[in-house]
């Protein structure tokens, strides 16, 4: 296999896919063939070479288009392997010929250099760092304490009626649709098949979870999927707790921390940055082809 080559899903290598993922410098699980397999079913691939540079296509057909939307609960995609910025050209090129419609995230190492892009971050903690909290993660760790709270592990086989009692309603509450907790509650599971998820918990003295929290990790990588505090008023500090125990159970194992990304409003941003994430900054892509009768009903 020489070129570039669109390679349906039914004949991706998975084992040589996942190896270009997993020798990335960040090896972002978003890209990893079971995330895929839960968030995009029968994703397809462009692949360079034999798998020298891979990118998921995480495409979609409606009214007989093509678009290549970004999957939920997902960020950075794009090309991973070898991201020189002209392979990386070549695939984007590639990518705006095929689909009328692109709304999709290329991952922190790829640079475009085009009109279609607007920046994205994440908060990120690179464990060869010294890790520094702010006063006020401080302050509600302590807190948390003082009040008796503990963080621990949850066995993942309970996670799937974790998820339907303390996350749909948090996911719910943000216009997360029906179709899109189907989608959750498939990733949750197929982490659980290959011993891939995490699930934590802030207790308070009488054994109630205060704060919950799902992370899903590789060998060197971890990212905070979803999580949410259940005593949101008494600002407890539970989920300072929770996010302390797990990003120091994590530095004995792991290269990176990553709280996720996507669209961080200013108080998410400062709650990361004071546990000590650090900003990450990758391109989102907007192109918009479609027919102008499309494009009318599309704005409707």
């Amino acid at each position: 296999m020489q070129g570039l080559n669109y390679i349906k899903h039914k004949n991706i290598d998975f084992a040589k896919w996942d190896n270009v993922i997993l020798n990335s410098p960040i090896p972002l699980v978003f890209a990893q063939s079971f995330y895929l397999n839960a968030t995009s079913p029968n994703w397809d691939a462009l692949i360079l070479n034999d798998y020298e540079s891979v990118l998921p296509v995480t495409f979609k057909k409606k009214l007989g288009i093509l678009y290549l939307p970004q999957p939920s609960f997902t960020s950075q995609l794009g090309v991973f392997g070898n991201t020189k910025t002209e392979i990386v050209s070549e695939f984007y090129t590639y990518i705006k010929k095929t689909f009328k419609l692109i709304e999709y995230e290329f991952n922190y190492s790829n640079k475009l250099n085009s009109t279609n892009t607007k920046p994205k971050k994440t908060f990120i903690i690179d464990y060869k760092n010294e890790i520094n909290y702010n006063q006020n993660t401080i302050r509600n760790i302590k807190k948390a304490q003082s009040l008796n709270y503990q963080a621990q592990f949850i066995n993942p086989n309970d996670s799937e009626s974790l998820v339907k009692k303390h996350i749909y309603p948090f996911l719910k509450s943000i216009s997360i649709k029906n179709n899109q907790l189907k989608v959750f509650s498939k990733l949750i599971n197929q982490a659980i098949n290959i011993n891939a998820l995490h699930c934590m918990v802030t207790k308070d003295p009488k054994n109630k979870i205060v704060a919950i929290a799902f992370f899903i990790y590789n060998a060197n990588y971890v990212l905070y999927l979803k999580g949410t505090t259940l005593d949101k008023n008494e600002n407890s500090g539970s989920m300072h707790l929770l996010l302390d125990f797990a990003i120091k159970h994590y530095s004995n194992t792991k290269k990176f921390f990553d709280f996720g990304g996507g669209s961080i409003n200013i108080g998410l941003a400062n709650f990361y940055k004071g546990l000590g994430g650090k900003e990450l900054n990758y391109q989102y892509v907007k192109v918009n082809n479609l027919p102008k009768l499309i494009k009318m009903i599309k704005k409707n």
